[in-house]
């Protein structure tokens, strides 16, 4: 290229740009102020003197309601369901939202290098 870029691959450019920064700024900060997941358990469990929260949906009682309700596929969808909805919490969002920025940051400056100047 001759240095020529037309107005279509600066603004693709510069749109890579922002979101490759903002996103990585926002995830930076948000995994700064996230805090450790809050502890949703019913009980307790103490193990070679260390002691574990339980979460009620790891319980056995509610496993085996859900794939007694639903079979071996719900409790595969209820598994889904829970790890899907992990992701927007705490860390784990930051982690999503720095992904999520490098590959739209990624695909912006793929579309603008195959612009014709």
């Amino acid at each position: 290229m001759n240095g020529r870029h037309t107005h279509l691959q600066l603004s693709l450019y510069l749109i890579a740009a922002a979101v490759f920064l903002v996103g990585l700024l926002s995830a930076g900060l948000i995994y700064r102020a996230a805090a450790e997941r809050e502890s949703a358990a019913l009980s307790y469990q103490v193990v070679g003197g260390s002691v574990y929260a339980v979460d009620p949906a790891d319980s056995k009682a509610y496993r085996r309601d859900v794939e007694l309700y639903g079979g071996t596929s719900g409790r595969l969808i209820a598994d889904f369901n829970r790890w899907l909805s992990s992701l927007w919490h705490g860390k784990r969002l930051a982690y999503v939202l720095a992904i999520f920025s490098v590959g739209i940051a990624y695909i912006c400056f793929s579309v603008a290098r195959g612009q014709e100047p």
